[in-house]
């Protein structure tokens, strides 16, 4: 049998990266969700993004990459970097 292989642990500046995609994911998905169901509860926005959240991950990943490559930086303050932790 083979031997399982055990991931690589993150880099910060990895963690950090992945922090802004999520962040940048759930802020499009909450405009979105809120402008089509203005009368949603706070628990049906939650279960939504529940559902949605890997989906919308990948994509502002996605961005976050086009973005770089177009020669943006993107830095996390201080303050948003410890409170991710």
């Amino acid at each position: 049998m083979a031997e399982a292989k055990t991931k690589t642990p993150l880099t910060e500046e990895q963690k950090q990266r992945r922090w802004a995609g999520r962040k940048l994911a759930y802020l499009h998905f909450a405009q979105q969700y809120r402008a089509a169901n203005p009368e949603a509860s706070k628990e049906d926005r939650k279960a939504a993004w529940k559902e949605a959240k890997k989906a919308q991950t990948k994509m502002a990943m996605r961005t976050l990459t086009q973005m770089e490559r177009a020669g943006f930086g993107f830095t996390v303050p201080e303050k948003a970097a410890e409170a991710a932790e």
